[in-house]
C-alpha cells in the first residue's frame, strides 16, 4: 500500500453494522496549521458507534462516513504553529471530527490528552467514553456524597464498572441492577455493596429492605424500557434519575404520581459536556481517571481484539448479548 494512502472503516448508508461496514482505502491526511497527524493504534467500539452505523444515535453523520469516537495514537507529523506537541508523543483526541476507524486523523494539537507511559494502548483507547461519563454523572451532576446510595442499571456495562469503582472510592455506595445471576459475583469482586438480579428479584422490595424503606437518592439509567422504571421507581422523596442511554430502545412509563415524592428526570450527554467544557475542566476529570488506571484501581475489561481488516467480526463480538469486556479494533 503506498505511503499516501490508508485503511478505513467506512459505510455509504444506515442499516445493521455486520452488513454495512466495509474496508476501503482513503488518501492520508496531512496536518493543517494547529493540528497534528495520528498514527492510531487501538480504538474502541461504542454502543453509540453501533447505533450511529445503523441510524439510531440521536446524532448522524453525512454519508459516506467512518465510525468510531475514541482512540489513542502516537503523533507522526506536527502542522504549522504546533509548539506544545512533539512527534512519537502518544495521545488520546478529544472528540475528533472525523471518525477513529482509520489507520490515520488529524486533530487540533489543543484537542488531544497527552497518555502516561503506564497506561496501555488498549486502556488509553477506552479512556475517553465510559470513564468520564461515570466521573462526571457522579462527581460533577449528581455530587455525590460519603453515604449516599446510587442505584444503577446495567451496572456490568463498562460504564457500570466505572461507577462502582468511582463510588467506591468517594464512599458512596452503589445497588447494581443486572439481568444475570452470573453477573452478581463479577461485580461483586469489583467493589458493588449490593447486586440484584431482576430475573430472580423483586427490585422494589430489595431496595426498601437495602435502604430501610426510603429508597435511593440517586439512580443512573442507561437501559430505558422496564430496567428505567425499576430505576425510577426505586428514588426516595426528592431523588434524581440520570438517564444517559437507551440501550433497549424503548421509553421509560413515567407514573404521574411522582410528583407526589418530587423526584426528577434528567438526561445526561457526554458529547454536550466535551462541547462546553473548558480546558481546565477537562484536565480534573481526566487527572483523576488516568491515576485510576495506573494504579489498577479502575481499568476498563477488555474482552477482544481485532485487527481493522476483522471489522465484521469484531462488531459481531460487539453487538453479543452477554458480553463483559470492551472490543477493541487495532491495525
Amino acid at each position: 500500500m503506498s505511503d499516501t494512502m490508508m485503511r478505513a472503516v467506512r459505510f455509504s448508508q444506515f442499516g445493521p453494522p455486520t452488513q454495512s461496514l466495509r474496508i476501503e482505502l482513503l488518501p492520508r491526511p496531512e496536518p493543517a496549521a494547529g493540528e497534528v497527524l495520528l498514527h492510531v493504534l487501538a480504538r474502541s467500539i461504542n454502543p453509540s458507534d453501533l447505533l450511529t452505523v445503523s441510524g439510531q444515535y440521536g446524532q448522524l453523520p453525512k454519508l459516506p462516513a467512518t465510525p468510531g469516537n475514541e482512540c489513542v495514537g502516537v503523533i507522526e507529523a506536527l502542522g504549522p504553529e504546533v509548539t506544545s506537541l512533539h512527534v512519537g508523543q502518544r495521545v488520546v483526541p478529544i472528540r475528533p471530527n472525523q471518525g477513529t476507524w482509520q489507520e490515520y486523523i488529524t486533530v487540533a494539537a489543543n484537542r488531544v490528552l497527552p497518555v502516561p507511559d503506564d497506561v496501555p494502548d488498549a486502556q488509553a483507547a477506552t479512556v475517553l467514553v465510559n470513564p468520564p461519563t461515570a466521573w462526571i454523572m457522579l462527581i460533577n451532576v449528581l455530587n455525590i456524597q460519603p453515604g449516599d446510595w446510587i442505584l444503577q442499571t446495567a451496572a456490568g456495562s463498562a460504564v457500570g464498572t466505572w461507577v462502582i469503582k468511582i463510588a467506591r472510592r468517594l464512599g458512596a455506595r452503589t445497588i447494581s441492577l443486572v439481568r444475570r445471576q452470573d453477573q452478581v459475583a463479577l461485580l461483586k469482586s469489583l467493589g458493588a455493596d449490593e447486586v440484584i438480579c431482576t430475573a430472580d428479584e423483586d427490585v422494589a422490595e430489595r431496595v426498601k429492605a437495602i435502604t430501610a424503606g426510603k429508597g435511593v437518592p440517586y439512580a443512573l439509567d442507561a437501559v430505558g424500557g422496564t430496567a428505567g422504571n425499576q430505576a425510577l421507581t426505586a428514588l426516595g422523596r426528592g431523588g434524581r434519575l440520570l438517564i444517559y442511554g437507551l440501550l433497549s430502545g424503548e421509553p421509560i412509563p413515567v407514573d404521574g404520581r411522582m410528583i407526589f415524592r418530587e423526584t426528577t428526570v434528567q438526561g445526561f450527554w457526554l458529547t454536550s459536556w466535551f462541547r462546553t467544557a473548558t480546558p481546565e475542566q477537562m484536565a480534573t476529570v481526566f487527572n483523576g481517571i488516568f491515576p485510576m488506571i495506573s494504579s489498577h484501581e479502575a481499568e476498563s475489561i477488555i474482552e477482544a481484539t481485532y485487527g481493522l481488516d476483522a471489522i465484521q467480526q469484531a462488531v459481531e463480538h460487539a453487538m453479543r448479548p452477554g458480553r463483559n469486556g470492551k472490543i477493541i479494533l487495532t491495525n
